[in-house]
């Protein structure tokens, strides 16, 4: 019976790399379980700095109509073409409030946070989006509907 390497022994220093590979990932699990560091939990201490509820309205020209939950007041058009990923979560999280028969008035919180991060809870589904992991761009198109239509304080 031959193996990949045929009747040779495997290379030294394949066996070398494997070794210090699986001693760097124990290393680091440890750390980490020493540390209490958990990937992908908002730190304890973390504070929300803006908060925002927002309902998001498929127009027929394919553009998003974003609105203040409470008011139903007008924040922002989101035009076809412009905004990909925001019209593209929404619609993803639309499709499971329509399984809860929920419509178009489930309304969804944008958080900014005091260590930079910008988070989507969902409020019917309690679904939380860390909107950085999609990209700094991709946070940044999120982060500007906190503001935009507020006035300047």
């Amino acid at each position: 019976m031959s193996g990949p390497f045929g009747d040779k022994p495997i290379p030294r220093p394949l066996l070398i790399g494997a070794g210090v590979m699986l001693a760097l990932v124990i290393t680091l699990v440890g750390v980490a379980k020493v540390s209490g560091y958990k990937l992908g939990v908002a730190p304890a201490d973390a504070v929300a700095i803006d908060s925002r509820d927002v309902i998001f309205v498929d127009q027929a020209d394919g553009g998003v109509l974003v609105l203040e939950a409470g008011s139903r007041a007008p924040i922002d058009v989101l035009s076809p073409g412009t905004y990909g990923f925001v019209r593209g979560a929404m619609r993803a999280l639309a499709r499971e409030h329509r399984g809860l028969e929920r419509g178009a008035d489930a309304p969804f919180r944008l958080t900014a946070w005091n260590d930079g991060r910008v988070t989507l809870d969902d409020l019917t589904t309690k679904a939380r989006i860390e909107l950085k992991a999609y990209g700094p761009t991709n946070a940044e198109a999120f982060s500007r509907l906190l503001t935009v239509g507020k006035p300047a304080s």
